[in-house]
């Protein structure tokens, strides 16, 4: 989970951590940490091509409890990211 600014944007160093961490199978949700906005994919960063899923409408700590209930029923990102689309 990633709670960046604006549109859960980050650092080029972040982001490439990040790409080292998603290779060994983590799933990781941008998020931000300002007052409201929606994270959209693939505006700021490139999710599709980075591998990270967008929190859409929710905050971090609500970003995180569905996170949490996604990885009950799958670790495929794509498949998360349709729950994070839903809710």
């Amino acid at each position: 989970m990633i709670a960046g600014v604006g549109d859960g944007n980050m650092t080029a160093p972040t982001v490439d951590a990040l790409k080292q961490v998603i290779a060994k199978g983590v799933v990781v949700v941008r998020s931000s940490r300002t007052n409201g906005g929606i994270i959209r994919r693939n505006i700021e960063l490139n999710d599709d091509q980075i591998g990270t899923v967008a929190s859409m409408e929710l905050n971090p700590a609500k970003a995180r409890v569905l996170l949490q209930l996604a990885l009950m029923k799958s670790k495929d990102a794509k498949t998360i990211q349709g729950y994070f689309d839903r809710y």
